[in-house]
């Protein structure tokens, strides 16, 4: 526990510097109350954490965290900054009930994007800045950031780091964590730069830019505007972030194999090539669904929403550009299947993983295979290494985990009568999946307002698990995590 407590003291002088920005924001803008909220929030960061290391002592570079450690401080930590992040829109009155805060800070943290806010145009500037900044932070993982600044920790920080990475493996990308850990946050802020530049070469003023390209390249989809990527009506604003997207939902890891290896190298990548394919081939099939049911009649249109929607829903990033609640069924699906898959291990999106359905399919084929010709047993390898009997197991169990909480929490949203079966079960999905938007009365154009404070507060913790990958809060809240003999 004294671990933990001193970690916890260097990290909240980390997230006592993060509102740095929004504060500066607020002074920019004269926004008075959040100056006020900002400073506030900032100082008691900066105070607490100094008092915790004070009162602790240890050198944190000493300290050896155990996996039961990892797990306990993973889940702990993104409840707490949460409920710290919650505290600029109490302040600021932006959103003065406690749990829509929390949810809409958990929202940011968990680059999920639904938001329970209905005039985004009404809140301060500070505010919205904070709201896209936290996706941005969540986005590669709020502890693979201390990790990735604080070199000599990350040398022992590997079990708590890997509680929260985005994907089921992480190739190490240097002889240390850390090391890739930076690697990967370089990455990361080059393409969040790169799309700033970009997009204001479309006509976007600085603060629109740098919000979007927060919450893009975290695949997160909070916007300075309750109409979204709509607002700025530019079919180059909606290409350039397009693309942007697919990037973000792209494995990180093959950036530098492109660096490194070229194309080509990339393109042999089985899980790139699927997620490549799943997106292709929707964006065609909504498409041609779009032009041929009479939702629409200009074909570049319709084919810039699709490949838009398609995007934004793989990658998790939840913008919109159109009403897709008003798409034919058959499109909706395709929707939907997408919410599940998500993007690509070791990217900033949630969902079940591209490469996780590759598994699974190649199981599958594997045990048909097997019911044919019984004496044939063939191990499943991916991109030629392969898959051992206890890493399969892994990904069925998630699965299962990922099943289980979608209808226990559908059934739980639903015990107070708001919303019909498909609102409730798809505002479930997307934020299990860490999506944003979902079908009927959440859908793009709508908010997560109507529901009750338990219902945001279910779905807060659904987020949440869904951005830890479910494992980490299901070992915090099993019976055998109390005993240090099993854990």
């Amino acid at each position: 526990m004294k671990r933990i407590i001193n970690f916890y003291g260097v990290f909240l002088n980390l997230m006592g510097a993060c509102f740095a920005l929004p504060l500066l924001t607020a002074l920019i803008y004269r926004e008075n109350s959040s100056i006020r909220a900002f400073s506030f929030v900032m100082l008691l960061c900066f105070v607490v954490g100094f008092v915790i290391r004070k009162v602790c002592g240890s050198d944190i570079n000493s300290l050896q965290f155990k996996l039961r450690d990892s797990y306990l401080l993973v889940a702990s930590v993104w409840l707490v900054a949460s409920v710290i992040g919650s505290i600029p829109y109490m302040i600021t009155g932006s959103i003065p009930n406690f749990i829509d805060a929390f949810f809409e800070t958990a929202s940011g943290f968990t680059t999920t994007g639904a938001t329970i806010i209905d005039d985004v145009e009404s809140m301060p500037r500070a505010i919205l800045m904070w709201r896209s900044l936290s996706q941005w932070l969540g986005g590669m993982g709020i502890i693979v950031l201390f990790v990735a600044l604080l070199p000599r920790f990350g040398i022992k920080a590997r079990n708590i780091a890997a509680a929260e990475t985005p994907g089921p493996t992480v190739t190490k990308l240097s002889s240390s964590f850390t090391g890739t850990a930076q690697r990967l946050y370089i990455a990361y802020i080059i393409l969040t730069l790169a799309e700033v530049v970009l997009l204001m070469l479309g006509g976007m003023n600085l603060y629109d830019a740098a919000n979007h390209s927060f919450t893009t390249m975290a695949t997160g989809g909070f916007s300075t505007y309750s109409a979204s990527i709509a607002h700025f009506d530019s079919y180059y604003i909606t290409w350039i972030i397009t693309i942007f997207m697919f990037l973000a939902g792209t494995n990180f890891e093959l950036f530098f194999v492109l660096i490194q290896g070229g194309i080509k190298k990339m393109f042999r990548n089985e899980e790139f090539r699927l997620y490549l394919s799943i997106a292709l081939i929707s964006t065609a099939l909504i498409t041609v669904t779009l032009l041929r049911e009479g939702a629409y009649t200009d074909g570049f249109q319709s084919l810039t929403d699709a490949a838009f929607q398609v995007t934004t829903i793989m990658s998790t990033t939840g913008y919109a550009t159109t009403d897709f609640n008003l798409w034919p069924p058959f499109a909706l699906m395709i929707i939907i299947i997408l919410m599940i898959i998500g993007g690509s291990s070791s990217s900033t999106a949630g969902g079940v993983k591209v490469i996780r359905v590759l598994a699974i399919w190649k199981l599958i084929v594997r045990e048909t295979k097997k019911n044919l010709h019984g004496n044939i047993v063939k191990d499943i390898s991916i991109d030629r290494h392969k898959i051992l009997p206890d890493t399969l197991t892994y990904i069925v169990g998630f699965v299962s985990m990922y099943i289980v909480t979608l209808i226990t929490a559908t059934l739980l949203i639903s015990l107070s009568g708001q919303g019909d079966i498909i609102t409730n079960f798809t505002a479930t999905l997307s934020c299990i999946s860490n999506v944003g938007p979902g079908l009927e009365e959440v859908g793009p154009i709508c908010t997560y307002s109507f529901y009750s404070g338990f219902n945001t507060f279910v779905l807060a913790i659904v987020m949440i698990a869904g951005r830890l990958e479910l494992v980490t809060l299901f070992v915090v809240f099993s019976k055998y995590f109390m005993n240090p003999n099993r854990v």
